[in-house]
């Protein structure tokens, strides 16, 4: 792990979106291939926003949305290709130890692992259209949860055509490699609503990521 495998743990979710994440990307001596997808972000809650993130071969470039911007209903041109929506302290959940949640992202996974994706996981994020929740249902009735939308027709969805839902102990062994994301939706792990084929879709892009 290197100096900027995480962000520290006292930094608010703007400042890591806006500061940290453009510095860590500039360290990094990996490069993302020339397609990369988009990325919009938004944040509600303390420390919360809209951001448009960019990565090219030179530098991750961030934009803050003004407050009032159309999010998802603006030209094919101006949208983006991901957009990851949730609460800012769920933001953070992924990169600090929270008491109540399982650990959200493999403890051999750096930011720039999700940042610099190869060639074949963008072929995949490119066959992908839809709108996807996913909630963790952690202690103490803790609940985890992040939106995301993927291609045209997922921005313009209304609300998610899938919702997948997850116990701690699940979460746990799919973040250690204990449990593969395909073996965990065949089990019946998973709790599969609505769309099962973008559900599926979108679990074959977490485990070639997880590999």
């Amino acid at each position: 792990m290197t100096e900027y495998s995480r962000p520290p743990a006292d930094m608010p979710a703007d400042e890591i979106i806006e500061s940290w994440l453009p510095r860590a990307f500039a360290a990094a001596p990996r490069r993302p291939p020339p397609d990369s997808p988009s990325v919009r972000v938004s944040l509600s809650g303390p420390g919360g926003g809209d951001w448009d993130v960019c990565v090219s071969n030179d530098a991750l470039t961030v934009n803050r949305r003004e407050p009032g911007a159309r999010n998802g209903r603006s030209s094919l041109h101006n949208e983006p290709d991901i957009w990851l929506r949730q609460s800012a302290a769920d933001y953070l959940a992924l990169f600090r130890d929270d008491p109540d949640l399982p650990a959200l992202l493999p403890p051999d996974t750096d930011v720039m692992d999700l940042l610099c994706v190869d060639e074949g996981k963008t072929d995949l994020l490119a066959h992908i259209e839809g709108r996807i929740a996913v909630e963790i249902q952690g202690r103490r009735r803790r609940r985890w949860a992040l939106d995301v939308a993927f291609g045209p027709s997922g921005m313009r969805a209304g609300r998610p055509r899938s919702t997948v839902r997850v116990d701690s102990r699940t979460c746990e062994e799919l973040s250690n490699g204990a449990l593969a994301a395909l073996q965990a939706l065949v089990a019946g792990r998973l709790q599969v609503e609505g769309d099962r084929a973008l559900v599926m879709q979108v679990v074959m892009l977490v485990g070639s990521v997880r590999r």
